[in-house]
């Protein structure tokens, strides 16, 4: 990317003032360009960007192989394609398809679910399995915990090499995906020379550039053509808040104003303020996971999900921020799941999914020293065998999130251990691997939900 940069910059049509731009892979390839440090290279954009592969392959030890599938079928299908392809006259004619203003209406609702629907409809053509079915075999098999493999994809400690400026943007849709290394990105930058970030709401990434059309010029403007635009005024971090209208801002991450309120798990199904019960201890849920799924024949087994919900809320609350479920729970198995995902209910029962938290048991680890409320460092490096039937407690950290949940609307939390079953809850269809395990879990009513809950 280093040569790249220098190329564009002493090419007869350029000023020599470089600047780069994009999205997923695009915003990615920009990190790296600016981690070389090129002379040329003025300022860089990149939003929905995923700097820590590892994040992106495997959920605190749950691949995601609902993604990591398709996308790498996709690459190796695509990847030996030439410009007599990509130039042609069909590409020019989809192009023009999607240009066009019945077509480019009906996609500014495209998201990552349909996305995903897309990227599987690849699984039926044909592609050379070499290297691509090599690195599957990689992620999936040969290196299910964070190791050296893994390091040398990851962008993240690297990042305090970058000077230039940076414009960093994600949506809250994005939960599975790009948003976890948007803030991570965000502390790693303490060397550029100015960092900006916006967070978009729902169908905010469909068409990125026209959401973000009068910031990206003013952003370039002003690092490439000294243009004074106004874009370095004001808070440098602008967001939407999905339930509301209109933007926010906010000069740092996490939030100020922000203050955690614990809602425990009680064994009547209610997130509550306390346990309940006479004696603050109102006892447990059981619930199930199977190895082998089979119809559930009989009124004794336990289920296979459990869920949590507050009463109707007497007002507004406004949620931002990182996210953090205490769970106290003891299982049959030497290893096992968390996988757990934060609804809005409206009045009429329509669930709306918000973000999600993920944890391999065996992977429970966590630094305390070097965590913070919501978001607890878990390097998923060394295995440890749950001890069969004690209670244990993890932190497990949901993907920072924003969200208005309007009065008269509860919030509920939905956990599992394995998402293989189509009716369960899968932010933007994202499923993964199962540990393989059949488990009883047994949920302890000490287990709390911590939500960073915006003052007034």
């Amino acid at each position: 990317m280093h040569d790249l940069v220098e190329w564009a910059a002493a090419q007869p049509w350029s000023d020599g003032n470089v600047g780069m731009v994009g999205i997923s892979y695009f915003a990615m390839t920009q990190m790296e360009a600016a981690v070389e440090r090129p002379p040329h290279l003025r300022a860089i954009m990149p939003v929905a960007g995923t700097f820590d592969l590892y994040r992106a392959a495997t959920h605190h030890g749950l691949v995601s192989t609902s993604f990591i599938t398709p996308f790498l079928y996709m690459i190796g299908m695509t990847s030996r394609r030439t410009n007599t392809l990509w130039r042609s006259k069909l590409i020019e004619g989809v192009s023009a398809l999607l240009r066009s203003p019945g077509v480019h209406k009906r996609f500014e609702t495209f998201n990552g679910e349909a996305a995903l629907t897309g990227l599987k409809a690849v699984l039926k053509l044909h592609h050379d399995p070499h290297p691509w079915d090599d690195l599957w075999r990689a992620i999936v098999v040969e290196h299910p915990l964070r190791d050296a493999w893994w390091e040398d994809r990851n962008l993240l400690p690297l990042l305090d090499r970058i000077e230039v400026p940076v414009y960093l943007g994600c949506d809250w849709s994005n939960v599975p995906l790009h948003l976890p290394s948007t803030f991570l990105a965000r502390e790693g930058l303490v060397n550029s020379k100015h960092v900006q970030t916006v967070m978009l709401g729902e169908h905010g990434l469909a068409w990125p550039w026209e959401s973000l059309h009068i910031e990206a010029l003013a952003w370039f403007d002003h690092w490439l053509k000294g243009q004074d635009t106004g874009i370095l005024e004001g808070p440098n971090i602008r967001y939407t808040l999905p339930g509301t209208d209109g933007w926010r801002t906010a000069d740092s991450w996490p939030i100020a104003g922000t203050e955690y309120r614990a809602f425990a798990l009680r064994s009547d199904g209610m997130l509550g303020a306390d346990e309940g019960g006479d004696s603050g201890d109102s006892g447990d849920r059981v619930m199930m996971t199977l190895a082998v799924t089979r119809p559930q024949t009989s009124e004794a087994d336990p289920p296979s999900n459990l869920v949590w919900e507050t009463p109707p809320l007497p007002q507004d609350v406004d949620v931002v921020g990182d996210i953090e479920l205490q769970l106290d729970a003891a299982s049959t198995a030497p290893d096992t799941a968390w996988i757990v995902v934060l609804q809005d209910v409206n009045g009429n029962g329509e669930s709306t999914d918000v973000t999600a938290g993920y944890l391999r048991a065996g992977l429970r680890k966590v630094d305390e020293a070097a965590s913070r409320p919501g978001a607890p460092e878990l390097p998923c490096t060394t295995f440890q065998a749950l001890p069969l039937g004690e209670t244990v407690r993890y932190r497990i950290p949901l993907v920072a999130n924003a969200r208005r949940f309007k009065a008269g609307h509860r919030i509920r939390v939905h956990l599992n251990s394995d998402d293989q079953d189509p009716k369960t809850p899968a932010l933007i269809t994202f499923r993964h691997a199962s540990v393989g395990t059949s488990c009883v879990s047994t949920v302890r009513s000490s287990s709390r939900l911590l939500l960073p809950i915006l003052a007034g």
